[in-house]
């Protein structure tokens, strides 16, 4: 075992633990943190873009159940916007830092090159993976375990933020009162199937404002971007 593998394999350690779970079939996690830029110059066998694909839809079962049990005072729209919250690219980037995934990605050397490791969409991406990995490997009630675990603090807090109620008119209230503008709302990119469309948001006020936000819907990830601005100006005031 030459001294990459070796940092690998302890590295792979600190993530199981840093999960509360063990792998029964190590190779799923393998796999999960396999970047396509590794299989492609390694010619190994999978990446991770089907447990990815899995992990996704297993992110936001979950996220829906439990908003869904806790948040029963919630219109539907308030509650698209708190997954989307919770489930944006950056907030699981952040979830895969403190977990320590980083190092344990397998990454191809343009990838390695070109800051991969620390990249947001890669460390969001295989965060999906590996709860991807978790359910194959362990079921719902093992992968429940790992997602309760990790997201206790957001599950606990999430719906208290009172820019979460009506947060585009208050920000339209907020922006002509202080600025004497109104929000300019500018859709950024969509993503997905027809039926499960990913819209992102960057919302505006004047010069040098702006936060964004993602949904299921334009309306959705608009409200998630004045949320995310209102929040961001509460914190400088």
């Amino acid at each position: 075992m030459d001294a990459n593998e070796i940092r690998w394999t302890a590295a792979v350690a600190d993530l199981e633990q840093a999960l509360g779970y063990a792998f029964r079939d190590p190779a799923l996690l393998r796999d999960a943190l396999t970047h396509p830029s590794y299989r492609f110059e390694n010619a190994v066998e999978a990446d991770n873009q089907r447990l990815e694909f899995l992990g996704d839809a297993v992110l936001g079962f979950l996220l829906a159940d439990r908003i869904y049990r806790s948040r029963q005072d919630h219109p539907e729209g308030m509650l698209t916007i708190l997954r989307a919250a919770v489930a944006s690219g950056a907030s699981l980037a952040v979830k895969a830092r403190a977990l320590g995934l980083g190092p344990a990605l397998l990454l191809g050397r343009g990838e390695e090159l070109t800051g991969g490791r620390d990249r947001d969409s890669d460390l969001s991406d295989a965060f999906e993976s590996v709860l991807g990995a978790v359910y194959v490997d362990g079921g719902i009630d093992a992968v429940s375990a790992v997602f309760d675990r990790l997201f206790a603090v957001e599950m606990a807090t999430m719906g208290r933020d009172p820019w979460l109620d009506n947060p585009k008119g208050r920000l339209q209230s907020l922006a002509q009162k202080e600025h004497r503008v109104d929000p300019v709302y500018e859709t950024v990119s969509e993503s997905g199937p027809k039926h499960n469309r990913v819209f992102e948001v960057r919302v505006a006020v004047g010069e040098g404002l702006t936060a964004e936000g993602s949904g299921a819907t334009k309306r959705a990830a608009q409200a998630a971007a004045a949320a995310a601005l209102l929040r961001k100006l509460e914190e400088t005031a």
